[in-house]
Parts: structure tokens; C-alpha cells; sequence
């Protein structure tokens, strides 16, 4: 079964931030892993923020771009039904539905997880009244330690 990235983990193999080091293992382990489509959405403009910042060139933001969507390639998500769902999960833990749509996704993909390098995501979702979504969600540094939610 896959695991599911978000955007906090994803945007390290190409930022130079804590642990990228931690997500670049993980991109290269023997995990399935798996990103949304809407996950561009945000790569997109962390990439343009880096030129805003004068941090990159607009060359190297369109490689890093380039880069994050073949590490691995996104999977559609109009036919999932996920905005219903990750309202509920918002709802509940009142938290942004941003995050919670990578909740939705992994439900509806079957994944076994999500890593996360974003602490009060995974802190929200512990607050969740389903153990099921409780335990899906991993922070990076706790993958390493674990290789996976084995």
C-alpha cells in the first residue's frame, strides 16, 4: 500500500529546509508513494516565491517545478468526490481544509499513510475522533525513525 506526500515533505527535494535530507529518503526508499494533482497548486507558487525572494532564478524555479512534478507524477483527483470529505475532516479537528484534502485523498487512494513535515497538521488530526484517520498521519522524522508506519 502507497503513502500519501504532502506538500511540506514534497517541496524539501528541492528547498534547502530541516530534514530535506529525510525526504529525499524517502523519495528514494522503496515506498509507493503518491501526491494529489492539487499539490502542484502549491509547488507552483512556493517556486515563484523563491524568484519573489531572489532566492532563484526563474530558470530554476521552472526546473525545480519540473523536477517535483516527475519525482512523482500526480494523480488526478476530479472524480475522488475529496471536498466533502476533507470538509468534515476541517470540521472536526478545525483545521485548514487545505491539509485535510490530503486526508481525503489518501482515504479514497487506499494508502496506508501520509507522511507530513508540517507538526500542527499531524497534531490536528490526532484530535480526530476516528483512530483510523488518527493513525494516518506521520511526521517525517517519525518515517525515518520507523522506515514506513509498518
Amino acid at each position: 500500500m502507497a503513502l500519501v506526500v504532502d506538500a511540506s515533505v514534497a517541496l524539501k527535494w528541492v528547498l534547502d529546509e530541516p530534514d530535506s535530507y529525510l525526504a529525499q529518503a524517502l523519495a528514494e526508499s522503496e515506498e509507493e508513494l503518491l501526491v494529489p494533482d492539487f499539490w502542484l497548486n502549491e509547488a507552483t507558487n512556493v517556486c515563484w516565491l523563491q524568484v519573489r525572494k531572489g532566492k532563484w532564478s526563474a530558470a530554476e524555479a521552472r526546473e525545480a517545478l519540473a523536477l517535483l512534478r516527475d519525482q512523482v507524477p500526480p494523480t488526478p483527483t476530479g472524480d475522488l468526490g475529496l471536498h466533502d470529505v476533507a470538509l468534515d475532516i476541517g470540521l472536526a479537528v478545525n483545521h485548514s481544509t487545505y491539509d485535510t484534502l490530503y486526508v481525503a485523498f489518501a482515504v479514497a487512494m487506499g494508502a496506508r499513510g501520509i507522511v507530513a513535515a508540517d507538526g500542527p497538521f499531524v497534531a490536528a488530526i490526532q484530535r480526530h475522533p476516528d483512530p483510523a484517520l488518527r493513525a494516518m498521519l506521520v511526521l517525517l522524522a517519525d518515517w525515518e525513525r520507523k522506515r514506513g508506519l509498518r
